[in-house]
């Protein structure tokens, strides 16, 4: 890597992959090593864990793990980014759980976990999880063609996203999103199970506020423990805060050994509240039913159909838990006559494995119905997120046109300005076992959910781009849907989804290597429904939200970045996508967790706490213009907004300096033809725009036309673009963002 990428990393907090630099041959070599290592611990590993199951209380373990590992403190500040136990994530407590369930109850352990065996489950469980991910390396041992290379790569992106990743999207937006979609099928569920899909959902949230209202006043009483000064204070209040404690205070002071600390004996009673975490994590039916004014029998059938209970699942399958674990689809252990649901957040997280999960008993029209509504629904959504995104553009769905016979149709197509945006909505469904057939099984995945849609929105776009260069054909089309094309400066193009198809996007290099997608064909840029949702609500300003979408596919296809949708969103807040050194770069640079700032944001709104929202790191003077043109909205203020958001990043140092320098020379000869009166900035190489600020003096405001399109004919020459955007500034009224703006084409 060189100096400058390195410099440009560091800037903004992403890692360089450790093996970007690695020989191909002894990378591979070193990776099958340690997948034949790692196959090997698996089965033992797994038996560890099962026989600590044995020896301690699951149900214990279970309600600490998920108690202190998936829970965040929350302050006025909002949720805190650092886990209160670290080491332990969503995806490791629910193969515990699985595991659990291979365990018959008669062979349960019946004592409390202690500190140092929590601490060796959690250890075992990063051990297993990572031994699972990393004994998948065995496969790069096998000669295969670039057809089987493609079909390997994406079965096992897709084991790493199925096993690692939980949420596709935030708690606010999933159960919107699953309230509204499932929602249309509860007569059909209703009539199976006597339950729809709204009360799964609704009493799924209403367990996950009662989880946090508990843990969250659970952590006051101890925090109030903890901080006692003296070892009676803390004893006292212990006593009297935590309702469960029997006994007597100053008979247990009595028995205190002298040589207990302060911390140490804060330790042991946070061990012995630790023992009310099962009961905790139990379902009281009554209490949920009355808290969602939902019938009791109702309660119950719902938990009945969430539940296993232990012994139902088999040793045998153990391998197949970590990219279709059977909790996912039922998140509740019944034990006995009670319902223990240490996570309720589960039901979010795999709702549509839930929801096919119940659908997939009833009669096929239940399913067709299912595929129709998850179609409209999508839709309407997108065009729903995209009014409201730019109300003041032209927006229009279902749009149906033809070439000679053929004719297609085009779900959503927004025009603003001189910018068309065109959308595909694709509702289908991708599961981990639709990519785990037969290569032919596999392409047909990738021919229907990125070829098709991306085929169909590439073939408008080109229409409008021939319309554009004076193709009388092109136009002829174009007609039927009201452009024209010569008046679009910009096509961009986007595909939306319900589920998360990010991880088949991000291999269209190693997809065009097989043959399965056309060598000359771009995929767009596909974003799931939730994560369309924040970029916009973040982004906010329409200019911000059209800038990022343009680039987004680019930005994708020519570097080396890897991360989800979110961590794309949080690296533009601070590039504004201008890192040309990354571009150049040959280096695979890893930006998981660049999102942090905007999880921040949403996991506070969700908790109730109003922390401010990200912003979009741009120098003032550019913030101040390009929200200016987006006021005045004049002719091509799109095209404006975009070329002066390209520079953002490059711009961030030293243009208000090199700006006042220019207006102190102009000011001091403002008639001297040598006098230098602008700045120009070069857009990325694959641009074929420049910006030029030019700035004068309130005598030559008559002359400035003239001498500003002479300023960008003599750019345009000399750096080979065929376009300049010129943002002009006067003198006296300096305090304005800019006083004009103009778009000079090369002829």
């Amino acid at each position: 890597m060189n100096d400058d990428a390195g410099s440009a990393l560091g800037g903004v907090g992403w890692t360089m992959h450790p093996y970007s630099h690695i020989n191909r041959a002894q990378l591979k070599a070193k990776l099958v090593a340690e997948g034949a290592d790692s196959l090997r611990k698996l089965p033992e590993l797994c038996e560890e864990i099962r026989e600590m199951l044995q020896r301690s209380y699951p149900l214990h373990l279970l309600a600490v793990l998920a108690g202190y590992g998936l829970q965040s403190t929350v302050t006025a500040e909002g949720v805190s980014p650092v886990r209160i136990m670290s080491g332990i994530e969503q995806h490791h407590v629910e193969l515990l759980q699985a595991l659990t369930l291979t365990v018959s109850r008669d062979q349960w352990g019946q004592l409390p976990a202690k500190a140092d065996e929590i601490q060796q489950m959690i250890d075992k469980l990063g051990e297993l999880a990572d031994a699972f991910y990393r004994s998948r390396f065995l496969a790069l041992a096998k000669e295969a063609d670039a057809e089987q290379r493609a079909v390997l790569l994406l079965q096992e992106r897709l084991r790493g996203h199925t096993q690692f990743v939980r949420n596709w999207g935030y708690l606010g937006s999933v159960v919107e999103i699953s309230r509204e979609l499932y929602g249309a099928l509860d007569s059909e569920l209703n009539a199976a199970y006597g339950f729809g899909a709204t009360e799964v959902i609704d009493l799924a949230q209403a367990m996950l506020v009662s989880t946090e209202q508990q843990a969250s006043e659970r952590f006051m009483i101890l925090g109030r423990v903890t901080r006692c000064q003296t070892r009676t204070e803390m004893v006292h209040t212990y006593f009297r805060e935590c309702v469960f404690v029997q006994g007597d205070s100053e008979e247990f002071l009595r028995r205190l050994p002298a040589a207990v600390g302060l911390e140490q004996l804060a330790c042991m009673l946070m061990a012995h509240a630790d023992l009310q975490l099962p009961r905790l994590a139990t379902v009281d039916p009554d209490c949920i039913a009355h808290a969602v004014s939902i019938d009791l029998d109702v309660v119950v059938r719902v938990l009945e159909r969430l539940s296993l209970t232990p012994g139902s699942l088999s040793s045998d399958d153990i391998p197949k838990f970590f990219m279709g674990n059977p909790v996912w689809g039922a998140p509740c252990v019944k034990d006995g006559s009670a319902y223990f649901f240490p996570m309720p957040q589960l039901v979010f997280s795999h709702v549509h494995s839930v929801m096919r999960s119940l659908l997939s008993d009833l009669k096929p029209s239940a399913l067709e119905k299912l595929a129709r509504t998850r179609a409209g629904y999508l839709e309407g959504k997108v065009s729903s997120l995209l009014r409201k995104a730019f109300p003041m553009a032209r927006l229009n769905t279902g749009i149906m046109w033809s070439v000679g016979e053929d004719r297609y149709e085009t779900d959503l197509l927004l025009i603003i300005d001189g910018t068309v945006l065109i959308v595909e909505a694709k509702s289908a469904s991708l599961t981990a076992q639709g990519l785990r057939g037969a290569p032919d099984r596999v392409k047909r995945h990738v021919q229907e959910l990125l070829v098709d849609p991306a085929v169909q929105s590439d073939r408008l776009a080109k229409i409008i781009r021939e319309a554009g260069s004076g193709d009388v054909a092109s136009q002829q089309i174009l007609d039927q849907l009201g452009i024209d094309g010569k008046a679009i400066d910009l096509v961009i193009r986007l595909s939306v989804t319900l589920d998360d198809f990010s991880i088949l996007a991000s291999c269209e290099e190693e997809l065009k290597g097989a043959g399965w997608v056309p060598s000359d064909l771009e995929l767009a840029p596909t974003l799931n429904l939730a994560d369309l949702g924040c970029v916009v609500d973040i982004l906010e300003e329409p200019a911000f939200i059209l800038h990022y979408l343009s680039n987004r596919g680019h930005v994708q296809r020519s570097t080396g970045l890897l991360g989800d949708e979110l961590d794309y969103l949080g690296f533009y807040l601070k590039t504004v996508f201008g890192m040309p050194e990354v571009e150049r770069s040959d280096a695979i640079f890893a930006i998981a967790g660049m999102s942090a700032a905007i999880d921040h944001y949403y996991n506070s709104h969700d908790a109730g706490v109003s922390v401010p929202k990200p912003p979009l790191q741009l120098p003032e003077t550019l913030r101040r213009m390009i929200l200016e043109v987006q006021r005045r909205a004049g002719r091509g203020w799109v095209t404006v907004c975009l070329a002066l958001l390209d520079i953002a990043y490059n711009a961030a140092d030293g243009l208000d300096e090199e700006l006042m320098t220019l207006k102190l020379g102009v000011s001091a000869n403002p008639h001297d033809p040598l006098q230098p009166r602008g700045l120009a900035i070069l857009l990325p190489s694959y641009s074929d725009t420049l910006v030029a600020f030019y700035v004068f003096p309130k005598v030559l405001l008559a002359s400035r036309g003239e001498a500003a399109g002479q300023f960008a004919n003599d750019l345009m020459e000399a750096t080979g673009k065929t376009r300049c955007i010129v943002v002009g500034r006067m003198i006296e009224e300096w305090h304005r963002p800019y006083q004009f703006t103009a778009m000079v084409s090369r002829a």
